[in-house]
């Protein structure tokens, strides 16, 4: 159990966030990507954000990490540069067409040598994404993309999910690449395509509960953007005996 006053890890481990967050834009590796669903998964998307436990802290022990994304070589070492790593990074929304707004992840964060855990405070900034009334969001599940080893994977699952029921997904080249964290890498289709689009569509084929295939929309003869094509995995082996896919 949280210490008081803690947000509490929920049984199912869900991350529930607003269709603005997901778009927005952040850039970060795969460990500090991992922390914020863990501390994320705590936030109940039901309780108002007046009602919310302050100052939105998470309590996160080695072994829980363990649990979450499996066995680590050494699972504190591993959560305490995964918290360092997210230190300092934000995320910007798009308000309208002039307007970008900036905002942290988290306001800082204590690390409990002897314990075996730390504590992550979440951003007052962050939180009416996560809860409330959100007039539009997205629920994933941990279990469905603990395998997942890159960001790109994390994020493309994260922008695909949302489109589980309808099936179809059509978004820019431009912002893709923005979204993905590879705006100033790979210039070219090719190389974008290869290195990175075709690797996390894959690994996001063969480790979640999802299956994405995508075609390029083309404007004359360049790519101008994807159309994904999204439906639940009907792999039977693909999570334990007893786990649906939510």
């Amino acid at each position: 159990m949280s210490p008081m006053g803690y947000l509490e890890p929920k049984p199912q481990k869900s991350v529930t966030q607003d269709y603005e967050l997901i778009h927005a834009v952040q850039r970060m590796d795969v460990r500090p990507k991992q922390l914020l669903l863990t501390a994320i998964s705590h936030v109940n998307p039901e309780v108002p954000l007046s009602k919310q436990p302050r100052p939105f802290s998470v309590d996160i022990t080695a072994q829980q990490w363990t649990e979450t994304w499996g066995e680590r070589l050494n699972p504190y070492r591993d959560l305490k540069d995964s918290v360092e790593a997210l230190q300092g990074k934000r995320f910007w929304i798009q308000n309208d067409a002039r307007k970008k707004s900036w905002r942290n992840w988290i306001t800082g964060a204590e690390y409990h040598e002897r314990e075996g855990r730390v504590t992550v405070h979440l951003h007052h900034d962050l939180m009416p994404y996560l809860c409330g009334s959100m007039p539009v969001f997205s629920t994933l599940r941990i279990l469905h993309i603990k395998g997942l080893r890159s960001f790109a994977s994390i994020r493309l699952y994260e922008l695909t999910n949302q489109f589980r029921q309808s099936g179809i997904r059509q978004i820019s080249l431009d912002e893709l690449r923005s979204l993905l964290a590879t705006k100033d890498s790979h210039p070219r289709f090719t190389d974008f395509r290869r290195k990175v689009l075709d690797k996390a569509v894959s690994e996001v084929n063969s480790k979640t509960d999802l299956e994405v295939s995508w075609e390029p929309v083309k404007k004359g003869r360049s790519v101008s953007g994807i159309k994904f094509f999204i439906k639940t995995s009907t792999q039977p082996d693909m999570f334990p005996l007893g786990v649906q896919s939510s």
